[in-house]
């Protein structure tokens, strides 16, 4: 489906890499590892999904897997633990839901 194409080339693509709490000139958007992430960022509209191709410092990462690879882990992947990590921030502060 359109989920599957767009891990396995994607064509909307956020910034991201580096380190966390960097300036945004310094982010790239392909950090030339070969992963790409699927991370949810809040934003004042709330929760928002994203693909990433370095990776999402300061986000909540869901999913991750090696291009060459996406029909794998989305065969192999949890469902189940989708709640406990769009709680969790990677590299950055927690932020709360309500």
């Amino acid at each position: 489906g359109i989920f599957t194409e767009q891990l396995k080339k994607p064509t909307v693509v956020i910034k991201g890499g580096v380190g966390p709490s960097v300036d945004e000139m310094q982010k790239v958007v392909d950090d030339g590892k070969g992963w790409v992430w699927v991370a949810a960022d809040m934003t004042p509209g709330g929760l928002a999904i994203g693909t990433y191709t370095s990776v999402p410092f300061g986000k909540r990462p869901l999913l991750v897997a090696k291009q060459g690879a996406v029909d794998a882990m989305l065969s192999k992947v949890n469902w189940n633990l989708m709640d406990k990590r769009i709680d969790t921030t990677m590299g950055g502060p927690q932020i709360k839901q309500r």
